[in-house]
């Protein structure tokens, strides 16, 4: 059910935003980053809940727990740069909407270079 209520936020709010994108099209933009930060604060109330399963899957991981972590940085790093990709796109800058998207997608590339190595590591003591 709460997933028809986001739903519904997002189709009023771009209603709304298009309404008034006619008379002032700043309101428009206005209205678009509130439904866009109301909608976000829906979603930290699931992160608690995931969070709490993290925090059980770490138990279960006992000290190589920093793989998890390289996760979790990666899945917040993409949620903050599509967020912010999505407001830009939004305003109509598209081209810093572009520019934030390829800078989230390299430091998720800079982020799992430890693993990779790790990786790397592991195969080369397999085969020697």
């Amino acid at each position: 059910m709460e997933m028809v209520r986001i739903g519904l936020i997002g189709i009023i709010g771009v209603l709304l935003a298009v309404g008034l994108r006619s008379h002032k099209a700043e309101y428009g933009v206005y209205i678009a980053i509130a439904v866009c930060l109301v909608i976000l604060s829906y979603t930290t109330r699931y992160f608690t809940l995931i969070l709490s399963g993290i925090e059980q899957m770490r138990g279960y991981l006992y000290d190589n727990y920093k793989y998890l972590t390289v996760l979790l940085k990666a899945v917040g790093a993409t949620y903050a740069c599509e967020f912010c990709a999505g407001i830009c796109k939004d305003a109509g800058y598209g081209g810093i909407a572009g520019q934030v998207e390829m800078l989230g997608k390299l430091y998720i590339l800079l982020m799992g270079m430890p693993v990779l190595l790790a990786l790397m590591e592991s195969i080369q003591t397999i085969a020697t």
